[in-house]
C-alpha cells in the first residue's frame, strides 16, 4: 500500500507541476518570453536593413569608380602606347569579354595588338613537362637565337618569344623560323592563334583567369616559367588577372618567384579601372620599369606613376 500510496502522490505531483507550468507559461513567463522574441525579431530587422544599407552603399561606389574609370581612361592613358606593339598571350580560363575590352583600351593608347596567342590547358599542366621541353628542344635546334641553357618551360617561352616577340625598340617582321615554330606548337595542341600573324610584338600582355579548384598542382608556377622566358626575349612583359589570381593564380606565382623582379604584375583585370592601370603597367614596361599593381596584399600600390 505505501509503494501504490507514493506512486499515486508522485503522479498527482507531476500534474501539479505541469499545471503550474502551463499557469505560468500562460501568465508571466508567456509574456516575458513574447517580449523577448519581439525585442529580437525588431533587432534583426534593423541589423537586415543596415547590412542592405552597406551592400547598397558598396555597390554604388563600386559602380561610381567603375564608371569614373571609363569616362576618363582616355585622358589618363593618353598615348602611353604609341608607337608600341603588343602579343597577347591568353591563358586558360581567361575572360574573354573582359579581353576584349582589354584589346580596346590598348588601341586608345595608341598601341596596337598583332597577335593574340592562346596557351590551351595541356601546354601548362606539369604532366606534360618532357613533352613541352622535347619540342621546345626540336623547334630551337638550328636557331641562333634559342636555347641557352635553360630548360623544359623556360626554354617553351623562349620559343613562343622568338615567334611572337623581339627585344628592341621595333616591330620585327616574322621570318620563317617564326612561322615554323607556330606551326609545330599549334600541331602539338600547345596553342592557338587568333588569325594571320605578320608581325613580332615588342611587348607582351599575359591575361589571367581565375584560379581554378580542378587545376593540376603547379599550373601557376609552369605559367610563371613561361612568362619569365617571355620577358627576357620581349621589351617588356606583364601578366594581369582577376583580383583572386593574386592569392594562388599565377599573378601570386609571379609576384612571388623570380620572375618578380623584371615582370610587372596586375591583379585588378576584372574592374575597368584594373585595365586602365594594365595599359599603364605595359607603358612603364616599354620604358624599362616595373611593379606590382592592384589590390592584393603582395601589390605594391594602386598604379604606376603616371608622368606626362
Amino acid at each position: 500500500m505505501i509503494g501504490f500510496r507514493y506512486h499515486v502522490i508522485s503522479v498527482v505531483a507531476i500534474f501539479f507541476a505541469l499545471a503550474a507550468g502551463i499557469a505560468l507559461g500562460a501568465g508571466p513567463l508567456q509574456a516575458q518570453l513574447t517580449d523577448a522574441l519581439a525585442r529580437q525579431a525588431s533587432e534583426d530587422r534593423i541589423d537586415t536593413q543596415q547590412a542592405r544599407t552597406q551592400l547598397d552603399s558598396a555597390q554604388a561606389r563600386l559602380a561610381f569608380a567603375d564608371d569614373f574609370a571609363g569616362s576618363t581612361s582616355s585622358a589618363v592613358l593618353g598615348s602611353a602606347l604609341s608607337g608600341r606593339s603588343v602579343s597577347l598571350v591568353v591563358l586558360p580560363g581567361a575572360d574573354r569579354g573582359g579581353l576584349r575590352a582589354l584589346r580596346d583600351e590598348i588601341v586608345a593608347a595608341k598601341g596596337s595588338v598583332v597577335s593574340t596567342v592562346t596557351l590551351t590547358r595541356d601546354v601548362l599542366d606539369p604532366a606534360n613537362r618532357q613533352l613541352a621541353d622535347g619540342l621546345a628542344q626540336r623547334v630551337l635546334k638550328d636557331n641562333t637565337t634559342g636555347g641557352d641553357g635553360t630548360e623544359s618551360y623556360q626554354l617553351l617561352g623562349t620559343a613562343l618569344a622568338r615567334s611572337f616577340l623581339v627585344a628592341g625598340d621595333r616591330t620585327a617582321e616574322r621570318d620563317g623560323d617564326a612561322e615554323g615554330i607556330q606551326a609545330a606548337f599549334e600541331e602539338a595542341g600547345l596553342i592557338k592563334v587568333n588569325g594571320p600573324v605578320e608581325r613580332r610584338a615588342q611587348l607582351t600582355l599575359v591575361v589571367a583567369g581565375e584560379p581554378a579548384e580542378q587545376a593540376p598542382g603547379g599550373q601557376a608556377d609552369v605559367a610563371a616559367e613561361i612568362i619569365a622566358a617571355l620577358d627576357a626575349r620581349a621589351a617588356g612583359a606583364v601578366v594581369a588577372g582577376p583580383s583572386a589570381s593574386a592569392d594562388t593564380g599565377v599573378v601570386a606565382a609571379v609576384r612571388h618567384s623570380s620572375a618578380g623582379s623584371t615582370v610587372s604584375s596586375v591583379d585588378a583585370l576584372d574592374l575597368p579601372a584594373g585595365r586602365v592601370v594594365t595599359v599603364l603597367a605595359l607603358a612603364e614596361q616599354a620604358r624599362g620599369g616595373v611593379g606590382q599593381y592592384g589590390m592584393g596584399a603582395s601589390a605594391e600600390s594602386a598604379a604606376p606613376r603616371i608622368d606626362r
